[in-house]
């Protein structure tokens, strides 16, 4: 199986790199790159750079370039849900891009925020056993996995208002700059996103300073947690109840992006 992994900021990209043991690749669309193998899978990684608009070229391009069957957001998160802490992964139900709206921090959803993942396209057996083996795979190695929906938008989460209303809002569980550009790639492209980040700070007054004192150290935590879900051949079940899917189903996908 070929897996597209996204990698926003440069200590994720080379996190990525160092534990899943990659090479570095010719760069594509000026993104760097790196090609390796963990478990039975081929991971292409891309530095994508910051924000939904990078995200979403580097998928595209990626795409292109490695034609995969896979696409994985990934990196950092702040943490929105009552009880988050550092270092808690969390497993993205669904994304929504909460300042498509253009009028500043949101007071109300609407349909088009909401950007599935792949998860939400398998069959409710596949998914939850999925989401079960995804969460007994992790306790294994000691990782703590939660699964929750990503809000993602480019103000940066640090106020205790600002977590509640994306908790109350969405049942965001993480806050992110890049989900909704890598899901909208992928979708557009017909393939499965997914997205495992891990939380660097909690969203509150310190967050940018918890971010930068927490970034290397957790993002290898995270990649290490990618790593363990290949080798388990967690991946190579995702693939096997994709494929079960009609396939007018997956020629849908790009609607799910559409006003």
């Amino acid at each position: 199986m070929k897996v597209l992994l996204i990698c926003p900021f440069p200590p994720e990209f080379n996190a990525c790199r160092e534990i899943l043991g990659l090479r570095d690749s010719k760069p594509v669309s000026g993104c760097r790159s790196a090609r390796g193998t963990a478990g039975n899978i081929d991971v292409f990684a891309l530095e994508s750079g910051p924000g939904k608009a990078r995200a979403a070229a580097a998928t595209v391009a990626g795409a292109l370039a490695f034609s995969p069957e896979l696409v994985a957001d990934s990196g950092s998160c702040a943490g929105t849900e009552p009880g988050a802490f550092v270092g808690q992964l969390i497993l993205c139900r669904d994304c929504y891009e909460y300042d498509i709206g253009g009028k500043g921090f949101p007071t109300r959803g609407i349909p088009e925020m909401k950007l599935p993942s792949a998860f939400s396209t398998l069959s409710s057996p596949d998914r939850e056993t999925l989401l079960r083996e995804a969460g007994e795979t992790g306790s294994t190695e000691s990782f703590q996995v939660h699964v929750g929906n990503q809000a993602c938008g480019e103000l940066l989460i640090q106020s205790q208002e600002m977590r509640e209303a994306l908790h109350s809002l969405f049942r965001a569980s993480g806050a992110n700059w890049e989900t909704a550009g890598v899901f909208i790639g992928a979708l557009k492209n017909r393939l499965p996103p997914l997205s495992v980040r891990i939380v660097t700070d909690l969203g509150n007054e310190q967050a940018l300073n918890d971010f930068r004192a927490n970034i290397k150290k957790k993002a290898r935590e995270l990649y290490r947690y990618v790593q363990v879900l290949a080798e388990y051949g967690w991946f190579d079940h995702f693939h096997e109840c994709w494929r079960r899917l009609d396939p007018a189903t997956i020629d849908r996908l790009p609607q799910s992006v559409l006003p």
